[in-house]
């Protein structure tokens, strides 16, 4: 039996590897996640469980209990505007008053202005407050326990829900209410429903992280808020969602899809569809982003829609226009210089690198002659193919297929000095080309306003695409990105998606954009705009403007600047359709381009300025913003008055997307594989 010893011993190596890979694959895509310790711990033990989906700490922090979620959204689409309500529903089916903490997805351009908590039968309507008074109404409410709930912005995408005193079996149901624009590209209309938090990659030197945190993350230096925006994941927990959707598009609307999950269609009347999720299809979980899409026939495609509404003394103006396309593009003649940034970090293992690396190699396929291009992956650091762009000729080109076919995902995701890297590798020949920088990646970082900064500061005449890889990508990051680059943003989350989506972004890399659009109005109408001007446009996409003003206009003028000349259009504004909520929506797009004029500032009183004005503007209009926030608290204390002061702390765990890597295999091959060299080495003694 001489060999057995021997097999002890690479069953060993053979377990340390695999322990080893599942470290590695933890510690590049899980990040800052810690093990499971179900024993007494002084520090945080929310930051170190890995399973179940809502949990809290006992009394003396040892033992985690699961807390059930239920998830229901309303969806109705009037026209262009979406009005979406989100209901939660917190069980807790402990003996102990806890305090619920969860962390939820919203899409970056949604208007968060209204709140419900809902006890029973009774119904206690949030009220919109500066975020520092609505905190310290929450905390005494908590102290006097009463319930009470908290809504707060972390990004424009990511938002947290306190819920204080629910009982022992206690049932609360939070019902956030919000609204966005529809969006409309190529012709084709959609909303996206974001289902998880990403996975997201923290840089910087850990400081001061507050004892009641509930992400997995410390507070970086880089990223002061990180425990805010990391909810511990969970590969594979029950998350249903139920999902139902009123479509009253204005016309009869054609090849209604939702791109990654099953619905069911049905009439409701001509002009209006129910869509629900197929939960026979076994789709309704929580962990890809929702997204429907419909279009219009092309006959009943308007070029021109207009919306207004009347709120007290004040008008709103909501303009959509789509430039006939004969008249305002045509193919790009002008030689190009294309840098590819590619995200090769471990948050992108699987699908979402398969995805990238094909989008990447038919961009490459695409390129003429006469174009320049580079590539440049990053994960940690960054690797260009080039020093800087080459030619792209048929040799350079296989150079390029073969580098995006051999990219692996690894690392953290440090984007920074790769996107510094492709705005400043120009050389001699760069001045001759126009420079479009498309950016690939899932964007699951935490610090995006470094990105912003840089962007905003280095943009110059280049022009940045972003591309959003995956089931869950960082909306947030992409599209503010793509405002700030003069570009625009794609989203591909199947991989089925590559070829179409790429040939539309590359129609619009290959069109020239209308530049210096104006939308001008009679002398006697103040008109003030959201966002303050109109980005490029490329073909496909339409014209969109929010104004509020003293008085809806008769005429308005829209021109601009295209590859055939000036372009120019007199509008008579005879008609419109009155509606609701555009005030909202203007309050929204201001905040944001408020936002922009905020991270810009580098004199503190400047920014206590900005951050009045984001406040009025959210208070006037009940919205919730990164300086207001939405409080609802119970009249009546519920708590026993033994119990006040005393509460466990819970958090929601987010099931994660499907991109996401799973290494509990691993763990578990290299557990059994040392167990199995132990029992060997015994024999041998034996």
């Amino acid at each position: 039996m001489s060999y057995v010893k021997p097999l002890g011993i690479v069953t060993a190596l053979i377990a340390v590897v695999s322990l080893s890979y599942s470290h590695f694959i933890r510690a590049d895509i899980s990040f800052t996640q810690k093990p499971v310790q179900l024993q007494s711990s002084t520090s945080n033990p929310i930051n170190k469980v890995e399973s179940g989906s809502i949990i809290y700490t006992l009394a003396d922090k040892s033992v985690f209990t699961q807390l059930a979620l239920d998830t229901k959204v309303q969806m109705d689409v009037t026209g262009t505007i979406n009005r979406v309500k989100l209901e939660q529903t917190f069980t807790n089916p402990s003996n102990d008053w806890v305090e619920g903490v969860y962390v939820f997805p919203l899409p970056e351009d949604s208007a968060v202005d209204h709140l419900d908590m809902i006890i029973g039968k009774r119904i206690i309507e949030g009220q919109i407050k500066e975020r520092k008074e609505a905190q310290k109404i929450y905390k005494k409410a908590k102290q006097a326990g009463k319930k009470a709930t908290l809504i707060e912005q972390q990004r424009s995408n990511i938002f947290t829900t306190k819920v204080a005193n629910i009982g022992p079996g206690e049932t609360i149901t939070i019902a956030i209410e919000y609204q966005q624009a529809v969006n409309i590209d190529n012709g084709k209309f959609s909303i996206r429903f974001p289902m998880t938090v990403g996975e997201r990659y923290i840089p910087g030197k850990a400081i001061k992280t507050s004892h009641n945190s509930t992400g997995k993350a410390n507070n970086t230096h880089r990223v002061k808020d990180a425990a805010k925006i990391t909810p511990s994941i969970v590969r594979r927990v029950d998350r249903p969602i139920s999902l139902a959707i009123n479509l009253k598009a204005g016309f009869d609307a054609q090849s209604i899809n939702a791109s990654y999950h099953k619905i069911i269609i049905a009439d409701i009347d001509k002009l209006t569809k129910h869509i629900s999720l197929d939960s026979a299809k076994d789709n309704n979980q929580a962990d890809h982003d929702f997204e429907l899409t419909w279009k219009a026939h092309k006959s009943l495609t308007p070029e021109l829609a207009l919306f207004t509404q009347q709120k007290g003394d004040d008008h709103y103006l909501m303009l959509m226009a789509t430039p006939p396309e004969n008249k305002a593009f045509k193919q790009l003649n002008t030689p190009r210089e294309l840098v590819f940034i590619i995200d090769s970090s471990g948050s992108m293992l699987g699908s979402s690198m398969i995805q990238a690396s094909k989008a990447l190699t038919q961009a490459i396929n695409r390129l003429k002659p006469t174009d320049r291009f580079n590539i440049i992956d990053f994960d940690t650091g960054f690797d260009p193919l080039f020093d800087s762009a080459m030619p792209a000729i048929k040799i350079n080109k296989k150079h390029g297929i073969r580098f995006a076919n051999n990219l692996s995902a690894d690392g953290g995701t440090e984007p920074l000095e790769a996107i510094k890297f492709a705005f400043d590798s120009v050389d001699s020949q760069s001045d001759n080309y126009l420079r479009q920088i498309i950016f690939l990646t899932d964007g699951q970082v935490g610090n995006e306003d470094e990105i912003f900064q840089t962007v905003r500061q280095k943009i110059d005449e280049n022009r940045l695409f972003t591309i959003g890889i995956g089931s869950a990508p960082n909306s947030h990051l992409m599209s503010t990105m793509a405002q700030y680059g003069k570009g625009a943003f794609t989203y591909i989350g199947d991989i089925n998606e590559v070829e179409v989506k790429m040939n539309e972004l590359f129609q619009k890399l290959e069109s020239p954009a209308m530049t210096n659009i104006n939308i001008n109005f009679p002398r006697d109408i103040h008109a003030d705009q959201a966002l303050g001007s109109i980005a490029d446009l490329y073909k496909g996409e339409v014209i969109t403007a929010i104004y509020k003003m003293n008085a809806i206009p008769n005429k308005l003028t829209i021109s601009g600047n295209t590859a055939n000349g000036v372009f120019s259009k007199n509008i008579n504004i005879t008609t419109s359709n009155d509606t609701t909520g555009i005030d909202v929506l203007w309050a929204r797009r201001k905040i944001e381009q408020m936002m922009h004029e905020y991270r810009a500032q580098n004199r503190r009183i400047d920014r206590d300025k900005v951050q009045a004005d984001i406040t009025n503007i959210a208070l006037e209009h009940h919205l919730v913003s990164k300086f207001t926030s939405l409080v609802a608290v119970d009249v009546s204390p519920t708590k026993p008055a033994e119990q006040v002061g005393i509460t466990k702390v819970v958090a929601n765990k987010v099931k994660a997307a499907k991109t996401a890597t799973n290494s509990q295999f691993w763990m578990l091959l290299g557990l059994v594989l040392i167990a199995f060299s132990v029992l060997a080495r015994r024999k041998v003694r034996l």
